[in-house]
């Protein structure tokens, strides 16, 4: 069960006790080390048994309690995985159903036949340990370095893979080669009818290295991958384009690019860095109480050791603009994941990629403000009614008021209206029963919270 989430109307108010607390922006955040000694976790993510499920790339993976960071090792694959420079166990997904089908997917290298393979494969989780694996994709080409590989289950319950180009950059033009694809499978390894090629895997190509896979709330599906020594870059997915690697860095702005663009029907990212900063995960987060990162893609960065909080246009399609936060805070930021308070993980990769030393491979747990309802309003002229709430909410202050939100208790943005007047009344007939929080912006951009109560 997930614990009972605390609400705060003053969204500065509201911190857990913690080790420090840090600035960003206008934001403070509490921090804390759940867990050090790791050995470089790769993968996390916030189970629905309120466990931070992670990867170690030696072949590890575990259940680590999101609030106390007591470790419980569910597989020990040390002696199958082959873990040398950046290959290892790697990515990970949970069934989306997990209670009902505790399904557990993993991708990880091994040495093979003829080199380092790497493949991906499923487990059941028994309540304590991974058992029954079952091997969906094997012997795709692996490599030391450049391997992918992030997996993502989509809405449609057909589950992506990345896979780099293994150090052999022509295979990800050559449409027989799983190297330097997105892979799509069903979740029992079969190829989805509805694949590009129904007797292929490959969803696209023209990949380097994908290590970052997440989805907007305009239901896109977004990329980071790392270039060569310039165009990292950020992308939208699109089923059969090609995205040009290793023909094409970045956007086609070169000669030679553009020629090869036209002719093989390439997708450009929506933003690169030059130089290099070395992309790892991405994720959507939202929370009004922390407009730093709210309604932004959030990607961690390895080399340039941040957060870059990415903002994009309404569809989603189009990038508009940066923000930089938290830069040599941590070291290196492999993966991120967000917890049901809106707290967010971290999980650090040291200082630099050959940092192997334990005590700089850790899991970060970030406790920001959000939204909620019990905090002191003070002596402001902010007068709502009825509260509760059936139909139509009055609203009266002294001020005018430019805009008023409605959010749910998650922080998810509801009702988004811009006005100029000291007296409006919401339209709430077709709100379902349930706790809200009324947001007033004003001319001088103050801003006040209410608690709505709404009724049936």
């Amino acid at each position: 069960m997930k614990k009972t989430i605390i609400l705060l109307i003053f969204a500065s108010h509201f911190l857990i006790q913690a080790q420090n607390d840090i600035t960003v922006g206008n934001t403070t955040l509490s921090v804390q080390t759940l867990i050090s000694n790791l050995d470089i976790p790769w993968e996390i993510l916030y189970g629905p048994d309120d466990m931070i499920w992670t990867t170690e790339r030696k072949g590890i993976v575990s259940r680590i309690d999101a609030n106390t960071g007591a470790k419980q090792v569910v597989l020990d694959h040390t002696s199958i995985v082959s873990q040398i420079s950046e290959s290892g166990m790697l990515g990970m997904a949970l069934h989306p159903d997990f209670t009902n089908s505790p399904d557990v997917f993993l991708a990880y290298t091994y040495s093979g036949t003829n080199g380092t393979k790497e493949r991906i494969v499923k487990f059941s989780f028994d309540g304590v340990n991974l058992v029954n694996e079952v091997v969906l994709i094997d012997d795709i080409q692996g490599n030391t370095t450049h391997v992918g590989c992030r997996l993502f289950i989509l809405p449609d319950m057909t589950m992506i893979a990345s896979t780099g180009d293994a150090q052999n950059p022509q295979t990800a033009q050559n449409m027989q080669s799983l190297s330097g694809k997105i892979l799509r499978m069903n979740l029992d390894g079969s190829i989805p009818f509805d694949n590009p090629d129904p007797s292929s895997y490959v969803y696209s190509f023209g990949h380097r290295n994908v290590q970052g896979i997440a989805s907007g709330p305009n239901g896109k599906i977004y990329l980071s991958e790392h270039g060569a020594s310039t165009d990292d870059e950020f992308q939208v997915l699109e089923e059969n384009r090609n995205y040009g690697w290793p023909s094409v860095e970045g956007f086609c702005d070169e000669s030679g690019e553009n020629t090869f663009c036209e002719e093989n029907n390439v997708k450009e990212p929506l933003t690169v860095w030059t130089p290099t900063i070395a992309p790892s995960d991405i994720l959507f987060y939202e929370n009004p109480g922390f407009p730093e990162f709210h309604n932004k893609m959030l990607l961690t960065v390895l080399k340039d050791k941040k957060i870059i909080a990415l903002e994009l246009n309404t569809s989603g399609d189009s990038f508009i603009e940066e923000f930089h936060y938290l830069t040599e805070e941590f070291g290196r930021l492999r993966d991120i994941c967000i917890g049901p308070n809106k707290e967010i993980y971290l999980a650090t990769n040291g200082n630099s990629w050959t940092n192997t030393s334990p005590n700089t491979h850790k899991l970060i747990k970030l406790t920001p403000p959000i939204l909620g309802m019990n905090a002191s309003l003070g002596n402001d002229k902010l007068v709502i009614g009825p509260n509760p709430v059936n139909s139509s909410l009055q609203i009266k202050d002294s001020k005018k008021i430019v805009k008023v939100e409605l959010y749910n208790q998650l922080g998810a943005l509801i009702l988004n209206r811009k006005t100029n007047s000291t007296a409006l009344h919401l339209d709430l007939k077709l709100l379902s029963k349930g706790v809200y929080i009324l947001k007033c912006t004003y001319e001088t951009d103050k801003i006040k919270y209410r608690k709505i109560v709404k009724e049936l």
